[in-house]
């Protein structure tokens, strides 16, 4: 996929713009406010296209490309439940992973690890049979 950069001049526009966050060549961070004015505005029938211009942004120097992917992101961050917030910037929103869940993924890696070398184990003893045969044919060539 051919990635297309944002012309240096729109990028120091968007860096004052009130919905922009982070503004680079290559990248376009949001506001959460802009999102979830975005994701209303969307759910009443208008479309990104004019969401954006609304919004005042020029659509051809940050591309359509650019607008579709954050429609794709702006729903699945939709049905998350931390809602339009970036997640990595504040480690603290995140919990920890529970004990029973770290339990369960032990328990999962102990169970893949036993399946496994019973497998290794089943493989081993074939070996040992068929050398015991190989021995036993050998012996009676002499």
């Amino acid at each position: 996929m051919k990635r297309y950069p944002i012309p240096k001049e729109y990028v120091n526009e968007l860096k004052e713009h009130r919905y922009v966050e982070l503004a680079t060549e290559w990248t376009v961070s949001f506001t959460s406010e802009f999102k979830q004015l975005a994701y209303d505005e969307y759910y009443c029938g208008k479309s990104m296209l004019e969401i954006f211009r609304d919004a005042g942004f020029d659509i051809e120097k940050l591309g359509r490309k650019r607008i579709d992917n954050f429609r794709y992101c702006l729903m699945r961050k939709a049905s998350d439940k931390s809602g339009f917030t970036d997640k990595r910037k504040d480690k603290n929103q995140q919990a920890p992973p529970s004990t029973e869940a770290q339990l369960q993924k032990r328990v999962r890696e102990l169970e893949h690890r036993n399946a496994y070398l019973e497998q290794e184990n089943e493989f081993l003893k074939k070996i040992q049979e068929l050398e015991k045969a190989y021995a036993g044919k050998a012996g009676k060539r002499k």
